[in-house]
């Protein structure tokens, strides 16, 4: 029966020589990534503004990204006239 440090010397160069020990995980660059909003049956691109209905009437929204998900940024300009 082989001992444990034999066992050992075999498995270090194995798990030594992988990717993921290689090199650490990176985090995602959300700035890279084509992220959209949805509203009025259309995907609206992130920072791009669009008119919507609120509890306060129609106001200015903003597509903009929340931690890790897209959301809409009510502000509180209303919607300019057509």
């Amino acid at each position: 029966m082989p001992s444990v440090l034999a066992l050992l010397s075999l498995l270090v160069p194995l798990l030594a020589g992988t990717p993921a020990a290689a090199q650490p995980a990176q985090a995602p660059d959300h700035n890279a990534i084509d992220c959209y909003c949805r509203a009025q049956g259309r995907m609206v691109p992130q920072g791009e503004t669009v008119c919507l209905k609120t509890a306060d009437g129609p106001r200015l929204a903003q597509c903009r990204m929340e931690i890790n998900v897209m959301s809409w940024n009510i502000t509180s300009t209303p919607c300019p006239e057509a």
